[in-house]
């Protein structure tokens, strides 16, 4: 994004910014840097608050330690430090603000304001969240009793400082970021020697200020760092290479900005810039990659963009020493401050995507993979083997950018290459033709190795946005290889250390791990009630699960003007308690009911308008429920639990007034809500007002759903019968109920899995039930709607499927 340009002129603006700065800033860019700073700054400070917060005995021995290292001087030597450190930090609080007054970059100077309030705030809810009493105990004993006023130098100054540095940085000469590192680190010893604060909380406070500073550049934009023209011009001339001019790369690489550029002798060259922007976002892809997957092949990022550059040189120029065709490397040099140049002679040719099905021939495809059989036989990897890295020219196919090649590769690597040139040309010419060129090169093995690989985790980005057009492609792949004797691995390779299924299941154990295991506090009595329950309750536990299905079936019915079978809709409302569990808040089995529907006939934006119509019933028939029960329990309804303030309640609407209608404000945001959304709504509107024109629709949806709610709190309260609970009136259980079930809904669980256990015991301990008779009466109640219906679900589901009900 580029935000207009800035001249320096001045010779003060020369010596901030260093002597190369001459030249203009081109414009203002969101940073790969600033995000990998952001996160390992974000990381930082959470971590060193959350030893603050919850280790505090752990880390407190250290702290003494750390303060009585410091504590070596005299109170004259303190006092002295002290003043001169306040001082000095007044001088730099102004100071901060000369580079954006001197180059006139007002910019700049919001920029600095914008991450001192924000600094400021973010202290001030860290330090105030600790509520470490024994600090000053502790500094006390650690300085035997000696301290002195620092006001002037307190960790949210030193934040201060330190945002805006960070925000500084962008701006100035590598030798001004290095002096404000040094400052950084004099007033934070200065602090240290006369603390009044424990250093942990001093240095979590610094963390928050350079995650602050990354966090406005991030939203605001920095200069534009990488090599300018000019710049790419004067390093190929000091290389032996001079070019007149430079023009961009109309199809630039992921991780690089590129240039084509003419000898005095015709001969065409390519540059390809690595910035530390790319460094950046380099180590964040690898990254994700290491958190995600794993057995791919990926090795440690080098040192530095420097051996970066060194390493894909290398394997360049090993790859076109076996023979395989790809451009010749002319030089590597260094361009500006911290970014390489790679040069290449420039290709005349068409990469593959580019080109028309009819132009890519068998005998092409052939000459591919003998290139990639070259660099097998070498043991060189590519490892970014997708169509736009394949070069079509009339002398053969060329293979570009080995910037995430490898040398002295395993048999994982290797097959990981034929696998992502298998997929890659399956996109372009299909499995069958991709498939017969394969095998005629490299023969069966190789491609046998491969088929483990064939998932989107082993493929390059390019190739896994070209399947989403072809979903069905890598199965159909899998068969085309098989059809032809290539005997498959019975599974595919592992690459995922964990799936999103992985991640909400451990989700899930935790959130209900934290709410429940509180109440297990005493287990003995828990057992005995248990023992001594009344079992025959569970069977009018049971028949009130069954009715909630028999409630449910109704309101269907209710919500659309369809007439609905009414079998099929009882069984579609079994099942929704086993899809129901795939999703959170009731969501699997709203998708269930919305499919059932619109295989019976109705248009698909009536019938999400009749599953949303259902659903507004609910809860307006709950929102009823519970103020019914509320006024019949009396003001002892909810025991010690107070509801939540309403006022709260009315913030966030406001919020989400606020930010709907400056979304609304934008052209292309109202074009999509006018031209797509209000159609679609104008539909289903349409459809909820045929289904209300019906008396006897409205008092299916409504009576249903009264049934559903009814029919759950009769559960709970033959659950709580049944362990001996019955100082509880009934009209106290169901408003209990219905409190906690409305605080579940925002639970991020099906069906509100762990909080509603924990809201329910809460609420039934609170109006005075024991805590060993409440928590077995509410397993028990979800045992008989939440868990056993799983299974006939299981089967109702199925069933459905096989009869083309869903």
């Amino acid at each position: 994004m580029t935000a207009g340009t800035t001249t320096l002129s001045t010779s003060a603006s020369r010596a901030l910014l260093g002597d190369d700065s001459s030249e203009e800033i081109v414009g203002y860019v969101r940073s790969a840097s600033d995000v990998l700073r952001l996160a390992t700054f974000a990381g930082l400070a959470a971590l060193l608050w959350a030893l603050a917060r919850w280790a505090e005995h752990s880390i407190g021995g250290v702290e003494r330690d750390l303060i009585r290292l410091f504590s070596f001087a005299s109170p004259q030597v303190d006092r002295f430090i002290a003043g001169t450190a306040q001082v000095a930090v007044g001088l730099i609080t102004i100071a901060v603000f000369v580079p954006a007054f001197v180059t006139k970059r007002y910019r700049l100077l919001g920029y600095i304001i914008t991450g001192n309030i924000l600094t400021g705030t973010l202290v001030s809810v860290a330090l105030s969240s600790l509520h470490r009493p024994e600090i000053s105990r502790i500094v006390r004993e650690a300085t035997n009793g000696f301290t002195i006023d620092t006001t002037a130098i307190h960790p949210s100054v030193i934040a201060e400082i330190v945002c805006s540095f960070v925000i500084l940085g962008p701006f100035v000469s590598p030798r001004w970021r290095r002096a404000g590192v040094i400052t950084i680190v004099l007033v934070t010893l200065a602090r240290l020697v006369v603390s009044t604060n424990l250093p942990t909380e001093l240095f979590a406070c610094i963390a928050i200020g350079a995650m602050s500073g990354c966090v406005v550049l991030l939203a605001y934009g920095r200069p534009d760092q990488r090599p300018t023209v000019a710049s790419v011009i004067a390093a190929l001339g000091a290389s032996g290479l001079p070019v007149t001019q430079l023009e961009s790369d109309e199809n630039p690489l992921r991780t690089s900005t590129a240039y084509f550029g003419d000898l005095a002798d015709g001969t065409r060259l390519y540059a390809k810039v690595l910035s530390p922007e790319e460094r950046s976002a380099d180590l964040l892809f690898r990254a994700y990659r290491f958190v995600r997957l794993k057995n791919v092949g990926d090795e440690r990022p080098f040192s530095s963009l420097r051996r970066s550059a060194e390493h894909e040189a290398l394997v360049a120029l090993l790859a076109r020493s076996t023979g395989v065709r790809t451009p010749e490397l002319r030089t590597v040099v260094a361009v500006g401050d911290e970014s390489m140049l790679l040069v290449y002679t420039a290709l005349t040719g068409t990469p593959l995507d580019r080109m028309e099905l009819s132009e890519i021939t068998d005998d092409l495809l052939v000459q591919i993979w003998h290139q990639l059989a070259s660099l097998r036989s070498h043991r060189v990897t590519h490892r970014n083997l997708r169509l736009n890295n394949l070069i079509a020219s009339d002398g053969g196919p060329w293979i570009v950018d080995f910037g995430f090649g490898e040398v002295a590769a395993d048999e994982q690597a290797l097959a990981g290459d034929v696998a992502q040139l298998l997929v890659a040309l399956a996109t372009a010419v299909g499995a069958d033709r991709a498939s017969d060129s394969a095998l005629e090169v490299l023969g069966p093995d190789p491609i046998s190795r491969a088929l483990p690989l064939l998932q989107p985790g082993a493929l390059a980005g390019a190739t896994r946005a070209a399947l989403k057009q072809q979903p069905d492609l890598l199965d159909e792949l899998r068969e085309a290889v098989e059809r032809r004797g290539v005997c498959a691995p019975p599974e595919l390779a592992q690459l995922e250390r964990f799936n999103r299924r992985t991640v909400f299941m451990v989700a899930t154990l935790a959130l209900a791990t934290y709410f429940l295991i509180p109440q297990f506090g005493n287990v003995g009595d828990i057992v005995n009630r248990v023992g001594d329950a009344n079992w025959w309750w569970f069977g009018p536990t049971m028949v009130g699960a069954v009715f909630t299905f028999v409630g449910a079936t109704l309101a269907v019915m209710g919500s659309v003007k369809t007439r609905l079978p009414t079998g099929p809709t009882l069984l579609a409302q079994v099942a929704s308690s086993f899809a129901s569990k795939l999703a959170p808040a009731g969501l699997g089995g709203m998708a269930l009911n919305t499919r059932y529907i619109q295989k019976a006939g109705v248009d698909p934006a009536v019938a999400v308008s009749s599953v949303g119509l259902n659903f507004v019933a609910g809860i307006i028939v709950h929102v009823l429920m519970l103020f019914v029960f509320a006024v019949w329990a009396g003001r002892d309804a909810f025991g010690a639990i107070s509801l939540p303030d309403p006022v709260i309640a009315l913030y966030g609407l406001a919020g989400v007034a606020f930010v709907a209608g400056v979304a609304f404000a934008i052209p292309s945001v109202r074009d999509q809500v006018l031209g797509r959304f209000v159609p679609v709504v104008r539909r289903a509107l349409g459809g909820i007002g045929e289904t209300l024109r019906h008396p006897a629709k409205v008092a299916l949806l409504f009576g249903g759903s009264a049934l559903v709610t009814t029919s759950y709190l009769v559960a709970l309260f033959f659950a709580v019968e049944a362990f001996g609970g019955s100082d509880l009136s009934f009209a106290q259980v169901g408003a209990i109920y219905l409190a906690a079930s409305a605080v579940a809904t925002i639970a991020p669980t099906p069906g509100g899995l762990g909080a509603l256990e924990a809201a329910c015991i809460a609420g039934l301990v609170a109006a005075g039930m024991p805590n060993a008779v409440a928590v077995p009466a509410v397993f028990l109640y979800r045992l008989a709607t939440f868990w056993i219906p799983v299974v006939p679900g299981w089967f109702a589901f199925t069933y459905l499927q096989r009869v083309a009900y869903l």
